[in-house]
This record gives C-alpha cells, structure tokens and sequence, in this order.
C-alpha cells in the first residue's frame, strides 16, 4: 500500500490557510458570467502554452491561441502538442464528475488524448512495456539522470496510488493530495512518453473532482515553467524510483504548496480586475448552469444532448437549465426541433 512520508509543518500549515482565505474570498467573487467564462478559457490556453513548453515547445502564448484556432499548420509536432493538451483539459470538463473516484482508465484517456499523432500506435494510451531513463547531455555523453519504476510493477504502483488517493482525498487537504499525487505520479513514470503533461492534467482532473479548482481559474503550470530548473531540483530527489519514492515529501510539499498560493493569489488579483463594482447587477448561476457556459464558449455551441452527457440529469431538467440561459440572455438559440443548438449571446475573446 502505498504510504507517503511527509511532515506537516507550521509552515505548510500556514501556506494552506492563506490559500483557504484566498480561496473564500474568489468563491465569494461578484463576476459576471461571461467574464468568468473568458478566465477559464485563458486558463485554458495558458495551461496549455505553459505545460508544453515545460517540455521544449517552442509556441508562444499568442502562437498556442493561433493554433487551437486552426491558424497554424496542424501537422507539426509543435501544433500537435498544444492542440492535444487542450483537448485533454476539454475531456476533464466534459467528464462526469459524479464518478469522482480516478481510475487507470482515466489515467490512460488522458494520456491518449496527449500522445495522439506523437507516438506509434501501440504506446498511445498504453503503459509502457519496457525500461524508462531521464537523461542528460553533459559535456557530448548521454547521462541518466533517472531510472523509472520497472515496467513489471508500474500497473501495480498505479493502482496502489489510485487506491490511496480516493481514499486520503476526504482526509487529508486537497492542496496535499494534489502535491503529493503529483510527485509519486512523476516519479513512477508510467509512459513510455508524455508523463509530465499527464501528471499536471490528472492535477487538474483531482482539483477539479474536489471542487478546488477556483472556479475553473487555476493554472499551476506557469508557477512550474517560469523557473522549470527549479521543478525539476524539486521533484527529482532520487537517481532510481525504488529511492525516490522512499523520499520524506516535506521539502517538495513546501515548493507545491508555496506555488500554489502564489497562483491563486495572482488569480485573485485578476478576478478583482474583472470583478462587479458600482450598480451593476449580478446575475446567479448554478454549477450547472456555468458547466453549459464554459462548454460553449469552448466548443462554439451546445445541444440538448451535449448538456444530458455533461450534467448527467433528467431531459426535463437540461431543458429547463437552457431555457433560463435564455431567459437570462447568455445563450440563444438556433435551429429547430432535434436540430436546436445554443449559441453564446455575445461571443468572448
């Protein structure tokens, strides 16, 4: 069973009540839902710029947004490795977050989505068959840098991670789980390609289940890729994963837990920019009803049965939630009968 080691110290204490006030106060936010739903969608493109370039991707965020745009030629890596990103980050909003538990299959959906086009057809969302080695140029000589998991054990540590994730995830803090989940992820490196994209999706999937995601906001990537030397210094602490794994958490918690803080206090900061002053009047919405927003403004429309695979409820019930976005005049309809779709009312940048 696997059983990380780790010490909560004042300090980790301390960084997790900071990021719970944050937190309180970007829940307790007046936004306007279109101006949230543009947030997400830069969260969106950010993710996606800053987790690939973490890997040697050499687009620009301009050139990322140009990309999922279609505007770039869709055949080259570069192009493909940003697309694929954002459709993984598309797969976790649309998946049913009623099964909150994360299994293997979840696991390997999100590296299929990343690899496709990337890698030969048999390790496309496969676990890797044979050896993995990290490793580094250094004076014109190959040097390893890391020896992965052996391949015979890596379904075994994967199960054994999920087993103690869904059940430590009700215990222990969200901020901790998502660390800790992140180091031991990495570290077993399932993949023959793709480990550290996966790793910071199934990041994003784990918050996004436990409804710690700010909103649909946050964005850990870009803490990793303005300083990518220190992330790795961080979270390589071992030459081999029989060692790495044994490692005490405590110092590598610290650097997750102070990035994270820093994120959601800079996304704080944005959402006081884009934040209800004045008299203008704050229109409610639900979950639900933000899921549908944030599908279309993603995918440029949403039908009936869009909605019923997403929220996971009763026709009567997605009838009812589109209508009052009409009513409200965020969506608008088009098309007839079978053939209605729904249309963002004004189109956000």
């Amino acid at each position: 069973m696997y059983t990380p080691k780790f010490t909560l110290t004042p300090k980790l204490t301390n960084w997790i009540a900071q990021i719970e006030a944050v937190k309180q106060k970007i829940d307790r936010s007046n936004i306007l839902p279109e101006k949230e739903i543009a947030l997400r969608y830069r969260a969106a493109i950010e993710s996606a710029h800053s987790s690939t370039s973490i890997e040697g991707n050499p687009l620009n965020e301009k050139q990322v947004k140009a990309a999922l745009a279609g505007k770039l030629n869709a055949w080259e890596k570069r192009v493909i490795e940003v697309v694929n990103y954002k459709k993984a980050w598309d797969w976790i909003l649309k998946r049913n977050k009623r099964q909150s538990k994360i299994t293997i299959r979840d696991i390997l959906k999100l590296h299929a989505l990343v690899a496709d086009q990337l890698l030969p057809e048999n390790k496309i969302g496969k676990l890797r068959p044979g050896p993995i080695y990290i490793v580094d140029i250094i004076d014109g000589k190959d040097v390893v840098r890391y020896t992965g998991s052996e391949a015979s054990e890596v379904k075994s540590l994967l199960v054994e991670l999920s087993d103690w994730l869904n059940k430590e995830k009700n215990t222990l803090h969200p901020v901790l789980v998502a660390g800790i989940l992140h180091y031991e992820f990495v570290s077993i490196h399932p993949f023959s390609d793709g480990n550290g994209r996966v790793t910071r999706l199934l990041v994003k999937l784990l918050l996004d289940l436990l409804n710690y995601d700010f909103r649909g906001c946050l964005v850990l990537d870009t803490y990793y890729w303005q300083n990518t030397n220190r992330y790795y210094q961080n979270l390589n602490q071992a030459k081999k994963y029989r060692d790495q794994t044994k490692i005490d958490l405590t110092n590598w918690l610290s650097y997750f837990i102070e990035g994270f803080y820093l994120v959601a206090k800079d996304l704080e900061r944005k959402i006081e920019v884009v934040g209800i002053t004045g008299q203008e009047q704050t229109i409610r919405l639900n979950d639900n009803e933000m899921q549908i927003l944030e599908f279309t403004q993603q995918f440029g429309q949403i039908s009936l049965k869009d909605v019923l695979e997403i929220l996971q409820v009763p026709e009567r019930t997605a009838q009812r939630r589109l209508k009052n976005l009409v009513i409200k005049d965020l969506l608008k309809a088009e098309g007839r009968g079978k053939n209605t779709h729904y249309i963002l009312k004004k189109r956000l940048k």
